[in-house]
Formats: structure tokens, sequence, C-alpha cells
């Protein structure tokens, strides 16, 4: 992985000016990543005349099911906003110290997605045999009394739809009822929808 970003940046570099229009920060333009066997260049649209258009672009929800959701559910899971996703994929994700996960369904995961996330669809949080095996795949042993060794749990970022979709909440509860530390899970309520609205690259997984 970290070759093919060495490769990648080295290609970057040239055409560094190319994305300075629209920073992600003053002092930041864009993240290499790899998804899915792919380097990717994370940066927002440069056109500045760009509009959202489709699914991600209403902006009313009806409830229940699908309110606005509170910047805190929890008060043990930190909220984090677009700046430190990307950070967090720069710093933990290419460092294989972390993983961002899509709490969305397989088949939105599958149409775009922010890229290096892994799809771990909300509703496996209520199948106990799921849960084991994702555990496993984060670094969270299961031992022969039923409990869970955590100190391997990697860091994770957990999003869904955005800021009225409760898919992440519910999945993150999920994990916390597995024992998973509260201080590796960081909540990115904005979710797709945020991370669309401010011109941020997406890939499709199929």
């Amino acid at each position: 992985m970290k070759l093919v970003l060495s490769i990648a940046l080295l290609f970057s570099i040239l055409s560094a000016g190319k994305y300075d229009r629209v920073k992600i920060t003053e002092d930041m333009s864009y993240v290499l990543v790899y998804h899915k066997g792919h380097a990717i260049k994370i940066h927002r649209i440069q056109d500045i005349k760009n509009h959202l258009t489709g699914t991600y672009a209403k902006i009313s929800y009806p409830c229940p099911g699908q309110c606005i959701q509170p910047i805190s559910f929890n008060d043990q899971i930190e909220t984090v906003g677009e700046v430190e996703v990307v950070k967090f994929i720069k710093n933990q994700v290419n460092n294989n110290k972390g993983v961002v996960i899509d709490a969305r369904p397989k088949k939105l995961y599958n149409q775009e997605t922010i890229p290096s996330s892994i799809n771990i669809p909300f509703s496996l949080s209520q199948n106990t045999k799921a849960m084991d095996n994702i555990l496993a795949v984060l670094g969270v042993v299961k031992k022969p009394n039923g409990t869970f060794n955590v100190k391997k749990a990697i860091n994770l970022i957990v999003y869904c739809n955005g800021p009225w979709c409760s898919k992440s909440e519910q999945l993150i509860t999920g994990l916390l009822k597995k024992g998973y530390p509260a201080d590796k899970i960081k909540y990115y309520r904005g979710g797709f929808q945020m991370w669309k609205s401010l011109g941020l690259t997406t890939v499709k997984t199929k």
C-alpha cells in the first residue's frame, strides 16, 4: 500500500497546483489514500460553480426514522467533522492504524462512498455471529469465556447518510455493547451528505 501511495505522490507533485483553487484547508489541497486496489486523491471539486444534485441534495427527510441527529448521542463518543475525517484517513488509515466505516446499506455503499471506507451495514449490529466476525477483523479477540480482549482494537470513524441518519448511532451502539472501547470510536455526524456538499472526492466500489 505504501509503495502505491509513494508512486502516486511522485506523480502528484508534478500537478500539485491543480488542486489549489479550492483547498480542503489553507495548508492542505488533497490527501492520497488507497481504496480497493487503487490510489485515490481526496480533494474538493475545483469548479466553484458546481452544485449538489441527486439524492443528497435533498434537505428534508421525514420523522420518525430520519430525524435530525444531535451532535453528540453518547458522552463517551467524540463527534468529528470533515477535516478530522480527512486527517484521520491521512494519518491513521494510511498507516494501518484506523478504519473508516460506512454504516449504510451495501447497495448505497456500492453506488458511492468515501475513499478508503469499508462497509459494515448498521443492520449487522443485531446479528451476534456477524458482529463477532467484525470485531475479529477490527482487532478484538473473543476469549474462551465469551468476553473480549480489546487491547488491539483499532481506531474507527463511523458515518452514514447525513445529519438526519441514525444508522451510525445504531452500529456504534452495537460495538459498545460488545465492549469495543469508546475512546477508539469517533462519530462523523455530517456523513455522506455533508461530505458531498463540500465537494470532496467520492468513489464507486462497483
